[in-house]
This record gives C-alpha cells, structure tokens and sequence, in this order.
C-alpha cells in the first residue's frame, strides 16, 4: 500500500483589501454589491427622466455638414463645440453623490432626479474630464 505525501499548503495570499460585510437581508451579496444594485437601478430609471430630454432637445440644431444621416447636433455646455448625439451625454450640475447607505437614499435621489435646470449637455471628452474631478475631490 502507497503512502501519500503530505503536502504544505501555501498560506492564503493576502489582497491588503477589507471585504465588505454580508447585506443582511441576502448574505449572499455583500453590502457594497447590494449598493451597487440599487445606485444602477436608479440611474437606468433616470435614463427616462423626460428633464434629460428637455435639456438635450434644447442643445440641440440642424447639422449642416457632411453627413448625409446626421440629423442634429448638440451644443456642450463646457467647451461650447457642437456634436453628434452619439458623443454627447447628460450631465448633472451638481453631482448625484454617493449612495453606499439608506440615509444616503434621499438625498441621492433628489439629486439625480433633478429639474431641467440642473441639468446640461457635454461632450463626452468635457463629461470623462469633469467625473475624474469629482473622483479626484471626493478622495481627497
């Protein structure tokens, strides 16, 4: 009869990373992912806010150019350039915020729910520029 091996297991590797505790109500979810599900279920049900199409229907004039299936394009707000509806997105003037607790919910509802005048249109350069700002200042 063969005798196996005793093996030594290699110690688990350690991330320097906090796991997130189990959201109570389905543990199988930690809490941060049970935040993260509802902040995109939120912002999926702003995509059909009618203000964002105010905003964006009012940024908008007849293309003149080139392309013959262009229709419109739209004015950034930010740098005051026009383009195509593809390179354009909603912005919220003053950011949603983080939503990471049930008192985080109202406010950060309120806010992304805003009126119009909360609202504008930028190109997607000025948007990824102004988002990394507001990372860059809630970090620090």
């Amino acid at each position: 009869m063969a005798r196996k091996k005793a093996t030594k297991k290699a110690p688990a590797k350690k991330t320097g990373r906090n796991k997130t505790p189990p959201f109570e109500n389905y543990p199988d979810w930690t809490t941060a992912r049970f935040w993260s599900f509802i902040r995109s279920a939120l912002r999926n049900a702003s995509n059909k806010y009618p203000p964002k199409y105010q905003v964006k229907n009012e940024a908008k004039r007849d293309y003149k150019g080139e392309n013959k299936r262009q229709k419109y394009e739209y004015l950034c707000a930010i740098c005051n350039e026009y383009f195509p509806a593809k390179d354009v997105e909603v912005d919220h003037i003053v950011p949603a915020g983080k939503l990471s607790s049930y008192e985080d919910l109202p406010g950060f509802v309120e806010r992304l729910f805003c009126s119009k005048d909360g609202l504008r249109v930028v190109c997607k350069p000025c948007h990824k520029s102004v988002t990394n700002k507001e990372i860059t200042k809630s970090d620090g």
